[in-house]
């Protein structure tokens, strides 16, 4: 099977069997994209590689990369233009990393109203 082939039933299977991550599956969708080797290849398999860390939300980044992939595979066969596949790069590219979640500020126990001024 060549690496055009292993891109469309790798991110199906990983898209389908979500939360959970096969690692081979992962590392076999890697593989294939990096052999391809283009812009929209490569930064597909950067954004697989930031699923698979858990640096990007697997619910939003999965469906747009399993678009990606099918518009990847219909781009190397001839079927689309550059301009698809620039856009498509464009779209995967947006997705980085999640932020550090901010720590959680301490609330009072005892709201302002309840608060009296003492008399010494």
């Amino acid at each position: 099977m060549s690496s055009l082939d292993e891109i469309e039933p790798a991110i199906t299977k990983l898209v389908q069997e979500a939360p959970v991550r096969d690692t081979a599956t992962v590392t076999t969708l890697i593989g294939a994209l990096r052999d391809i080797g283009s812009p929209l290849a490569l930064v597909i398999a950067r954004t697989v590689e930031y699923v698979e860390d858990d640096l990007v939300d697997p619910g939003v980044a999965l469906p747009a990369l399993a678009e990606a992939c099918a518009t990847l595979v219909a781009g190397v066969r001839g079927q689309l233009d550059q301009r698809v596949l620039d856009a498509a790069t464009y779209q995967i590219g947006t997705l980085e990393p999640m932020p550090d979640r901010p720590p959680k500020i301490a609330t009072p126990d005892v709201s302002i109203t309840q608060l009296r001024k003492r008399l010494n």
